[in-house]
């Protein structure tokens, strides 16, 4: 019997959100810093947010840098108080990790791709292990697992692995080489994918670490005609739809890994 498996990253794989959500996470932390008598603008709440965002994404990348969840709100905050002159706690930074936190679990702005329980689903009818391998910024790994389980999507996965859990961050060798052995139990897989919506944290990621890599180009920006496309044959993929995903394992089983 072959071992095949499979992981998939979180966030805009299984589970999508956009601007609206980090609209509705600063609208709450503007309203909270307001109740403590700081006048922030909502502009300059998430002018902080999105940009610190987005150079933790880019040092990942550069660097290999991981920073826990709590230390980057520490550090938006501490840019957003700079520009009011204001002292920050660790008070503000406990109330506002948990606005972010709860925001995500209730929001309706974050919800399973449409196509989430069926692919994960069919993958395990198909003799696939399942996992998850998925970064944090903002809020820690509890608060994806209890996402995963509010959607009903948790119990089709067998391991789920994190940033935070590990160390490191994709495309960080060591996150993917611990999720691929506790699923393969230090065993040598027949065949190995792993599935995300990151061009480098998760496609060049992968390939690097010996790993079949699909990339979910929603936006066209690779795959522009012929879905999947192949990339580096046999060894890395693109898909407009994550349903796709599905058709990969036919595509690769001719290859010799």
């Amino acid at each position: 019997m072959s071992l095949k498996v499979i992981t998939f990253d979180v966030y805009n794989t299984l589970i999508n959100y956009g601007k609206e959500l980090i609209e509705e996470i600063t609208s709450n932390i503007t309203k909270y810093l307001k109740s403590i008598g700081i006048e922030a603008s909502f502009e300059h709440v998430y002018e902080a947010y999105v940009g610190l965002d987005r150079e933790i994404r880019l040092r990942r990348v550069t660097e290999m840098v991981y920073v826990p969840p709590m230390d980057n709100v520490r550090a938006f905050l501490e840019r957003l108080m700079h520009r009011y002159g204001v002292e920050l706690n660790e008070r503000m930074v406990m109330d506002v990790a948990n606005i972010i936190s709860n925001t995500l679990l209730e929001s309706k702005n974050a919800k399973p791709g449409e196509d989430a329980q069926y692919v994960l689903m069919e993958m395990k009818d198909d003799g696939y292990r399942v996992g998850v391998v998925s970064n944090v910024i903002f809020w820690s790994s509890s608060v994806t697992r209890r996402l995963l389980d509010k959607y009903g999507l948790s119990k089709y996965i067998d391991v789920q692995v994190y940033a935070d859990e590990v160390g490191k961050a994709k495309p960080h060798p060591a996150i993917f080489e611990r999720a691929y052995s506790l699923l393969t139990h230090d065993m040598e897989p027949d065949i190995a994918i792993h599935v995300g919506d990151g061009f480098k944290e998760d496609l060049l990621g992968s390939v690097l670490d010996d790993i079949i890599g699909v990339f979910i180009d929603r936006e066209g920006k690779f795959v522009i005609s012929g879905s999947p496309a192949e990339f580096i044959k046999c060894r890395a993929y693109g898909v407009r739809r994550l349903k796709e995903v599905l058709l990969i394992p036919h595509l690769v089983s001719s290859c010799s890994i």
